[in-house]
């Protein structure tokens, strides 16, 4: 909403906004908890597992033929940094769509503060699955070394990464086109 409308085109936008409100609020309210659950959910799941050091090592055991025992407690917990290295980054692209929907609920749902902030959630998310893509293998490498040949190809690229990376294209594509159309709009109401 622009302030710089006229009072003829004010009553049809406050109706228009009073009307978009409830629907706005429970869509950014959802994905605000979304969001924090996945950034509070997959670190702890991911630490309980890597936590079981020995029942991790077991299973590497039957699955590629490790040695357990050839693993040392500094390149175990080494890999285990290593995988979180991305939690940083995601923690960050979910701080940005905190503000992104902070943005929405105020209301700014088609300028270009709200475009440059939806911009910035996908260039972190585009920045932490980038991390996810390289820290995996890197893990593994220290953990298996000479059995590393007998990953399966989802470790060095899940399609669930794929899928990340084309939701941080997607929405970098979408605060483009929504950058431009605020930047129009901003224009147009200059000229009303």
């Amino acid at each position: 909403m622009s302030n710089d409308t006229t009072h003829d085109s004010a009553p049809i936008n406050s109706t228009r906004l009073l009307a978009l409100n409830p629907k706005l609020r429970w869509a950014c309210h959802s994905i605000r908890l979304a969001a924090l659950v996945l950034i509070v959910f997959e670190p702890a799941i991911i630490l309980w597992d890597l936590t079981d050091r020995t029942a991790l090592l077991e299973r590497m055991s039957r699955l590629y033929g490790l040695d357990p025992a050839g693993v040392s407690d500094f390149r175990y917990w080494s890999a285990v940094m290593i995988v979180m290295l991305k939690f940083p980054l995601a923690a960050i692209a979910v701080a940005r769509l905190w503000r992104l929907t902070g943005i929405y609920l105020e209301g700014r749902v088609f300028s270009v503060e709200a475009a440059a902030t939806l911009r910035l959630v996908a260039l972190w998310g585009f920045a932490a699955t980038i991390v996810d893509l390289t820290t995996l293998p890197l893990a593994a490498a220290l953990i298996l070394t000479e059995h590393i040949v007998k990953l399966p190809m989802d470790v060095w690229l899940a399609p669930i990464d794929v899928f990340f990376v084309l939701c941080c294209v997607f929405t970098l594509a979408l605060s483009v086109i929504l950058e431009t159309a605020a930047e129009i709009a901003s224009e147009h109401a200059r000229f009303v």
